[in-house]
């Protein structure tokens, strides 16, 4: 859908660019083609015999919560950086991160009249996605991350993630892949403590 998506906009780009060849305005203009790359992720795909509510419950109590209001503090009258981070601090959980949002697939499907589980979460940390902005502001497509706990066919629950140093590594910083590679790590411990328990 996205590669179509992207190819009729390229399509009606030249269309366009061919229709006004010699720009109204008499400035050049840059033509509406966008930079297309690939990449490689790694995909993560825990599964357990662990029940689906026991494993969102378990996960949900290791993450904090973000609270919008500190988007309008900010915006209104700005904190000092001391006393931001402080108010970010303590919407951390004990993994170092919070929820941004919860999507809960399994409700959709049931608008198609199939039960099912499956809940999406947006987590991470903005002072962690900080650390990677300052140094790339691209780093900003990335977070929060996203991971996906559902019940499968298998019988088994499952906690699916894509692995943030391969996401991140596309922008070739050391200090990025260095903060990322935490991420991993985190994600990790914070999966594994929710299957454990």
């Amino acid at each position: 859908m996205l590669g179509q998506s992207v190819g009729l906009r390229y399509v009606l780009g030249v269309a366009v660019l061919g229709l006004a060849a010699i720009p109204i305005s008499g400035s050049a203009e840059l033509p509406l083609t966008p930079a297309i790359s690939s990449t490689s992720v790694t995909h993560v795909d825990f599964k357990s015999p662990k029940p689906f509510d026991d494993v969102t419950t378990a996960l949900e109590k290791q993450l904090g919560r973000f609270d919008s209001d500190i988007n309008r503090a900010l915006g209104t009258a700005p904190p000092s950086a001391a006393e931001a981070e402080s108010k970010v601090r303590a919407m951390e959980g004990s993994s170092g991160l919070m929820i941004f949002s919860v999507r809960d697939h399994g409700k959709l499907l049931a608008l198609k009249g199939r039960k099912s589980s499956a809940r999406q979460y947006e987590i991470g940390n903005p002072l962690i996605a900080l650390q990677m902005t300052q140094e790339d502001v691209r780093a900003g497509e990335y977070a929060p991350l996203r991971i996906y706990v559902y019940a499968g066919d298998d019988n088994f629950t499952h906690v699916d993630y894509d692995l943030p140093s391969s996401l991140f590594g596309r922008f070739h910083s050391l200090q990025v892949d260095k903060v990322a590679k935490g991420l991993d790590q985190k994600l990790e411990t914070l999966v594994h403590s929710a299957l454990g328990n």
